[in-house]
């Protein structure tokens, strides 16, 4: 990699540090959820389908999914950023290849969801959450949580350089909340009654993500959530890297 490459994820990374909103407000909204949605439905925690984790360890992957959404949009903003203050047209117009430009973004925010995500764990493993197989568990949360941040952010990157809009970066963090809703975030399947929501839920990308966190976690699903989980999203975080860095030869300036 040569030294234009690294100072501009350098750049990239400082500039996310001295601006860290994204990330901060989305781990935020990560403890928030933890903390209502606990409060709220954890009494029931108690019954068998939550296992001996309880409701905590059931409903801690939306920590982790949320906290991906709150802070995709991270990369896009700071094109956007660059945009509206012209640096990002004299970069485009310098010797530097085209794919550093989204790279540089991208590789600042994944990194910043991977600092959270870990503080996440830390702070789950101080209030009881379940690891099943110890620091094995940890470590495949950070690969799903790897892998959808990365889904996340490149779609939000590559929209946001077609379009040169800023209200486009939060484009796909909106089109995905609904999916939390239509998927197993708040029971498991064997306590959800209606039929419409429980098929919907098999088509939905988000329950494969929850259950395969849920078998690392708490155990209380099968470990085929967890590899259709790593076949799905590896498959849509390189769809979303292709599509962000063909989007540079589309960049609006």
């Amino acid at each position: 990699m040569n030294t234009a490459n690294l100072l501009l994820i350098n750049r990239g990374i400082l500039k996310l540090i001295k601006q860290p909103s994204a990330p901060i407000m989305g781990f935020a909204m990560s403890l928030f959820f933890l903390l209502v949605y606990n409060a709220g439905i954890g009494g029931i925690g108690s019954l068998d389908a939550f296992g001996e984790g309880g409701y905590l360890s059931f409903v801690f992957p939306i920590t982790i999914i949320s906290l991906a959404m709150g802070s995709s949009a991270g990369a896009g903003q700071t094109l956007n950023a660059d945009m509206q203050s012209g640096y990002f047209r004299r970069l485009y117009l310098s010797p530097a290849p085209r794919y550093i430009l989204v790279v540089a973004p991208m590789f600042a925010d994944i990194l910043s969801s991977m600092l959270f995500t870990g503080i996440l764990l830390i702070i789950g493993a101080i209030f009881g959450v379940s690891f099943q197989f110890g620091i094995l568990s940890a470590l495949g949360v950070l690969l799903l949580s790897f892998l959808w941040s990365l889904t996340l952010c490149g779609f939000s990157a590559g929209i946001m350089l077609r379009t040169g809009q800023h209200q486009s970066a939060a484009i796909v963090t909106n089109a995905v909340f609904p999916l939390l809703f239509l998927s197993t975030t708040f029971l498991p399947r064997e306590l959800i009654t209606a039929k419409w929501l429980l098929a919907i839920s098999w088509g939905n990308p988000v329950t494969y993500i929850l259950e395969g966190n849920r078998y690392l976690l708490a155990g209380t699903s099968s470990a085929h959530f967890f590899h259709i989980a790593l076949i799905i999203f590896t498959l849509t975080s390189v769809l979303s890297v292709a599509f962000a860095l063909s989007s540079a030869s589309k960049i609006k300036v």
